[in-house]
């Protein structure tokens, strides 16, 4: 194992006990109320999608979720998802669609990073049978805007240790890639994301 995969193992594994400690150490847990974000965004007119079923909600763990469609133009709706959790529990993290897509049967056949705010966001195109669908997704924490894994747990310990603070969320946005081009579900999730970004801040205290 190289000196840089050591260092991070090493943080990682410090990171995990300092964010139990965190947990059990009594603090400000922070309230989240979803359903302030707005239904209309800019151009975008949203709806409420199906809840999850009991199963899937027990399988995430999150302490507040929101699920819905946004339409704005012609083109097919984009589907918003948003995890927020309080504060870290034993067996309980935020899901990466990396991980969890596979799951349910979505192959990513493309992964990058993009520009998003004053961060960067993951940007993947799945498949399942014939369907496929963009996916953007990123991670929320503390106004940062951070595409990986290991950076948003090393954001969380640095605020669980000077903060005591060690809440975050999952954002996710898919558009379905029906016969329009891959460039342009982009631009259409980065859209909606810009208008996102700004009301994330008020969604939790």
């Amino acid at each position: 194992m190289s000196r840089v995969r050591l260092l991070v193992a090493i943080a990682l594994i410090a990171g995990t006990g300092a964010l139990a400690t965190a947990a059990r150490t009594p603090g400000r847990v922070p309230a989240a109320a979803l359903d302030r974000l707005p239904y209309r965004l800019g151009e975008w007119q949203g709806r409420d999608a199906a809840a999850l079923d009991g199963e899937t909600l027990q399988v995430l763990g999150a302490d507040a979720y929101l699920n819905r469609s946004y339409a704005g133009g012609a083109a097919a709706p984009v589907g918003l998802y948003i995890a927020y959790y309080a504060e870290p529990k034993p067996g309980v993290s935020v899901h990466s669609p990396l991980h969890c897509l596979p799951g349910t049967g979505w192959e990513p056949i493309e992964v990058a990073t993009v520009a998003l705010g004053a961060g960067h966001a993951r940007r993947l195109v799945v498949r399942k049978n014939r369907d496929r669908a963009l996916v953007l997704y990123w991670y929320s924490v503390h106004g940062r805007v951070l595409a990986g894994e290991v950076a948003s747990k090393a954001w969380l310990l640095h605020d669980s240790v000077r903060f005591r603070r060690s809440d975050a969320a999952l954002v996710r946005i898919v558009v379905p890639l029906a016969g329009g081009s891959t460039a342009a579900a982009e631009a259409r999730a980065l859209t909606l994301a810009r208008d996102v970004l700004p009301h994330l801040s008020r969604l939790w205290s």
